[in-house]
């Protein structure tokens, strides 16, 4: 089993990805949303490079 790359670019990353998925749950756990929503990660050779935030909401 392998483990992340424990490096100061993917320690960055996560952290915008905790910050991010806050963010998204604030947005869409409230009474009236209707819709998806997610997040995204590009990663090469182990390193994250691009975090894409998506969130779809059905207008009612």
């Amino acid at each position: 089993m392998m483990t992340h790359a424990k490096t100061p670019t993917n320690a960055t990353k996560v952290s915008q990805v905790e910050e991010t998925l806050a963010a998204i749950l604030a947005e869409i756990l409230k009474r009236g949303f209707f819709g998806t929503a997610g997040i995204e990660l590009s990663v090469q050779d182990g390193t994250i490079q691009h975090i894409r935030r998506r969130v779809e909401q059905i207008e009612r």
